[in-house]
């Protein structure tokens, strides 16, 4: 994938089999730690973000010349070599590189926020979406929400209307994975 600047993507990945990527609260608030300390600024805007226990999910718009890739590999080495260390094991955490999908469809912005943002299932994992970060001034690009959906209140509306919705995230998963 060719990655450029002013668009947006989709990032994700798994453990390897299935396997937990986070095993503890310390380990989802490692790498927030990471991720604000990242000069997240020179690469990307964070839009969205979910964490869940064997995967991941970011939406984001690359805004320089140095690829969104360069980012999510730089913070995901020094994730996985925290996470190997404190767990003992060695190798591979990911089942691959990051997989990237060009969100190349502006009404896909959207849908594709909701569908990242709805991912998590439970109150735990809750914590750990861009989601609940949305009323604080923190690593997430809060103009995005301004500039789709004028506030933040109508994209929490919005959200609700998604969640709402029957087979939602089916009909996302077929644009975001086809």
């Amino acid at each position: 994938m060719v990655y450029e600047k002013d668009c947006y993507y989709h990032l994700f990945n798994r453990g390897c089999n299935k396997e937990l990527i986070f095993r503890d609260n310390r380990d989802y608030q490692k790498l927030l730690e990471i991720i604000i300390e990242s000069k997240l600024a020179d690469y990307l805007q964070l839009c969205a973000f979910s964490f869940m226990p064997n995967h991941y999910h970011f939406l984001v718009r690359q805004i320089s010349e140095k690829t969104v890739t360069s980012w999510i590999r730089y913070i995901f080495n020094i994730y996985v070599k925290y996470f190997n260390k404190k767990y003992g094991r060695k190798g591979t955490l990911f089942e691959s590189k990051v997989k990237a999908k060009n969100i190349d469809k502006i009404n896909y912005l959207g849908i594709v926020t909701h569908y990242i943002h709805n991912n998590p299932k439970n109150e735990f994992n809750k914590q750990f979406s861009s989601l609940s970060f949305l009323h604080e001034d923190t690593i997430i690009y809060m103009p995005f929400y301004k500039e789709f959906f004028d506030t933040i209140d109508n994209y929490l509306n919005s959200f609700n209307e998604y969640q709402n919705m029957k087979d939602n995230d089916e009909m996302v998963k077929k644009y975001l994975f086809k």
